[in-house]
C-alpha cells in the first residue's frame, strides 16, 4: 500500500508552472510527479555537491 502523504500547497511563478508542466507532458508524467523529480534531482546535486566540498 502507498504511504499517504499529505497536500502541501504552495505558488508557483506562472513561467516556472508553465515549464514544469511542459516537461510532465512531454515525459508523460503528472505535474505532482514532475515537481517532485525535479526537487529530488536538486537535492541529490545538492547533496553530492556538499560531500565534493567537505572531503
Amino acid at each position: 500500500m502507498r504511504e499517504k502523504i499529505p497536500p502541501t500547497s504552495f505558488r508557483l511563478q506562472p513561467d516556472i508552472k508553465l515549464w514544469l508542466t511542459e516537461k510532465a507532458k512531454s515525459e508523460d508524467r503528472s505535474l505532482n510527479a514532475e515537481i517532485n523529480r525535479v526537487l529530488k534531482q536538486a537535492k541529490e546535486l545538492e547533496e553530492k555537491e556538499t560531500l565534493t566540498v567537505n572531503n
